[in-house]
């Protein structure tokens, strides 16, 4: 009975401890893309994220509801500042600095105009190699 107590106090005294804010980590980001005439949302856009004028990150893509989720280190971001660059098809090139501290949940509204992101497939391949972006691969079915 002394040893269940002494474990069920340890087991409710690690849940309270994954559940404190201090603990952790990464900054998680939500972006939603938005064109900003008229308000639709643009699928497929990519994003750098810049500290202290070094790229930490670089990202491919927002996804069908322009949203686009990732988590940054905040060992990466430099006097807790951050300049992203947003690249949508058909869509000027777009840069918005943040202060960040904790996680961020923004808005971006990007408009129509001179780009070379304008096709789907052709310039999409092209926006990877251009911000030197490594595609993630995976094969869906059975292993062998």
């Amino acid at each position: 009975m002394k040893n269940t107590i002494y474990t069920l106090f340890v087991l409710f005294s690690l849940s309270i401890f994954g559940q404190t804010e201090k603990f952790k980590k990464d900054f998680r980001i939500d972006l939603l893309t938005i064109e900003k005439n008229t308000k639709d949302t643009l699928i497929g856009t990519f994003t750098e994220v810049y500290s202290g004028n070094k790229r930490i990150q670089a990202k491919c893509c927002s996804d069908f509801n322009g949203i686009d989720i990732f988590y940054l280190n905040p060992k990466d971001i430099v006097d807790n500042t951050i300049y992203m660059k947003f690249y949508a098809r058909k869509c000027k090139p777009f840069k918005k600095k943040f202060i960040i501290k904790s996680d961020l949940k923004t808005t971006i509204y990007l408009s129509y105009g001179k780009t070379d992101y304008n096709t789907k497939k052709d310039d999409f391949l092209m926006m990877f190699k251009m911000l030197n972006i490594e595609r993630d691969t995976f094969k869906c079915g059975t292993v062998d």
